[in-house]
């Protein structure tokens, strides 16, 4: 009995010392009025598409996590030439998936891709990468076609855009899209668009909020979304000016917001958390987890590691405990232990001898279900040396003391990197799911691949949904940059089925969309595969990259630069981009299908210092 009391009390106090030693800060009922309104479908809506690349970044020295990249980038050569390998695939003991549909989509301006995917229960899918937004049906036909660059203008914004995620509420059969524009503390925005109905090709609500709420010198960058029974929840990195994401991070963030008044057009409600220390040190990206079967509610949970490290095993777990409406919500961290360790991936290798970049080790994904999270993030494999893929679960994270085990998915030969994860299974108390990533190797070229994970927590093989045409070589650099995420989401109303969304390299060296339904092979929808239409043809549409005008610029220090396109007359036709731009070489590149035929000049300007004229010739 003394004993029992005694490791209660030890158990109360380690809980004390974990909510002591974390803390955070939140504004509370902010507002954010209407900014605007778009419909998509407006015949006198102009599409410019402005885009610009940096192809040649000019480095400012390494950071922690660059020297461990390199590091490990050379270990791994090592440790290859020694012969330490079998160079044979790993056997998987569950069934493979199933891939149905699946239909080329998006093409991505340049690079990183960032796919991201969600599907109505009627078929609508909206598919997002950098820097544009499509919709399609379930045989790949496309709906709608539009730049994310249209949502921004639509408020008045001209700022470079990234990151862009989509979701789907089966609670109201609405869509929302958000995204990041700017990079700087002066500039940067959160733009945010609800569906005004069903139907993601027609009309949206849009807001543009400040990514600079704390008045500091920082910027909101990586944005990862879910969505609670009420709420609508965002997080970001923010960034100090002039510096990259491996040197810059200060602070993480949630935005927790009402979804109801987005979708009503209302002004927007939220609680903003923000500055999340553990020990006085600042818990980098927070991954908010959604419902499997359905959105969950009323507590809210959000996994964080220590993405940077070589090794680690701690997971950070934060719960928000109520919802919006409520005015109790509440925040809290347990610090836990993963008995799989985790550490920062090496790069992957290409057939071709260039690097892909596979960032950190932070969590990307994660749903919940069965009160069990399970949650994906990329690793290394120190039996192998390879990127791959880290499978985690917490067991019964609302209690005092939630378990937390792991798995790590990884060939011999093929690097792993973005993975994302849905739930698959029947909403009868199994936990199956769906694991989709990118892939590539010394031997193939960079592609999108899935898992299946069983009702016992056995893997399958990889099944490849795309292989790549070719390498990826279009930075100056030796080390590409792959994409920061990819995209898979359960079809609500088909609990057996997940609609995912990657990418694979054309041979033009652009990264493709091509997105898939895939099925869970235990259910009774496979037995039934003779009755179900084939996987609908491969449709390519017309590349947008032929339409563009595009030019190269080369800046020796960073600027606020403006590009302005002139009709010969000297008439301002239309201000494209206002934005800083970083130092080295960039390509900038714009839509001129809204141009008659004439000659046009784009003007590139710093603070009216004329940098660049470029000619513009368009013959119709």
């Amino acid at each position: 009995m003394k004993n029992s009391v005694l490791f209660l009390l030890l158990l109360f106090l380690l809980n004390s010392l974990n909510a002591q030693n974390v803390s955070v800060e939140v504004t509370r009922n902010g507002i954010a009025p209407l900014a605007g309104e778009l419909d998509l479908n407006d015949p006198a809506l102009q599409d410019w598409e402005p885009h610009i690349l940096t192809v040649a970044e000019q480095k400012d020295g390494f950071s922690k996590i660059g020297n461990s990249k390199q590091m490990l980038d050379e270990k791994r050569r090592q440790f290859k030439s020694q012969g330490s390998n079998s160079n044979s695939f790993r056997s998987g003991t569950a069934s493979s998936p199933v891939m149905l549909n699946n239909f080329t989509a998006n093409n991505a301006q340049g690079t990183p891709n960032d796919n991201h995917i969600a599907i109505s229960n009627d078929g609508k899918i909206v598919s997002v990468v950098n820097t544009n937004f499509r919709v399609y049906d379930e045989g790949g036909n496309q709906l709608q076609s539009k730049t994310l660059a249209t949502f921004a203008n639509s408020l008045g914004i001209l700022l470079s855009i990234s990151d862009p995620r989509v979701i789907y509420d089966p609670l109201t059969d609405r869509f929302i899209v958000i995204f990041f524009a700017g990079t700087s503390s002066a500039s940067t925005k959160i733009v945010v668009a609800f569906s005004k109905t069903n139907d993601p090709a027609a009309a949206w609500n849009i807001y543009a909020l400040n990514g600079n709420s704390q008045n500091d010198t920082t910027w909101s960058d990586y944005p990862i979304v879910s969505i609670s029974d009420k709420d609508l929840f965002m997080t970001f990195n923010h960034l100090k000016d002039n510096e990259g994401w491996q040197t810059g991070f200060r602070y993480s963030a949630i935005w927790q917001i009402d979804k109801q008044k987005g979708y009503d057009g209302d002004t927007l409600q939220f609680n903003y958390w923000h500055n999340i220390l553990h020990n006085g040190k600042p818990i980098w990206s927070v991954c908010p987890i959604h419902g499997g079967s359905l959105p969950s509610g009323p507590e809210t949970y959000f996994l964080s590691v220590r993405p940077g490290d070589l090794t680690n095993d701690t997971l950070f777990l934060h719960t928000i405990t109520n919802s919006y409406q409520s005015g109790t919500a509440q925040f809290s961290t347990k610090v836990l232990k993963t008995n799989v360790a985790y550490g920062l991936p090496p790069n992957a290798w290409q057939r071709d001898g260039q690097y892909l970049a596979t960032n950190d080790a932070r969590v990307l994904d994660g749903f919940i279900e069965n009160d069990k999270i399970q949650y994906v993030q990329n690793t290394i494999d120190p039996q192998t040396m390879t990127a791959a893929i880290y499978v985690g679960e917490v067991d019964a994270p609302g209690s005092a003391n939630p378990v937390v085990t792991g798995q790590i998915i990884s060939y011999d030969t093929v690097d792993f990197g973005y993975p994302s994860i849905a739930y698959v299974g029947n909403n009868a108390f199994d936990n199956r799911a769906m694991i989709s990533a990118s892939f590539s190797s010394p031997d193939t070229f960079p592609g999108t691949c899935v898992f299946y994970k069983d009702a016992n927590g056995n893997f399958s093989d990889m099944l490849i949904i795309k292989q790549g045409e070719r390498g990826v070589n279009v930075l100056a650099d030796t080390i590409e940059r792959w994409g920061d995420y990819t995209g898979i989401q359960r079809k609500y109303n088909e609990p057996n089925t997940a609609w995912l969304a990657g990418s694979y390299v054309y041979p033009s060296q652009a990264y493709r969309t091509w997105i898939a339904k895939v099925v869970n092979p235990d259910s009774s929808v496979v037995s039934s595969f003779p009755d179900l239409a084939p996987a609908a043809q491969t449709k390519v549409f017309p590349n947008p990259a032929s339409e563009k005008f595009s030019v190269e610029i080369e800046l020796p220090k960073e600027n606020y630069t403006r590009f302005a396109l002139y009709h010969a007359s000297g008439k301002l036709v239309r201000v494209l981009l206002e934005d800083r731009i970083k130092t080295g070489v960039s390509v900038f590149s714009f839509n001129t299908q809204h141009l008659t035929s004439g000659i046009y000049f784009l003007q590139i300007t710093n603070k009216g210092e004329l940098l660049k004229t470029e000619r513009v010739v368009i013959n119709r």
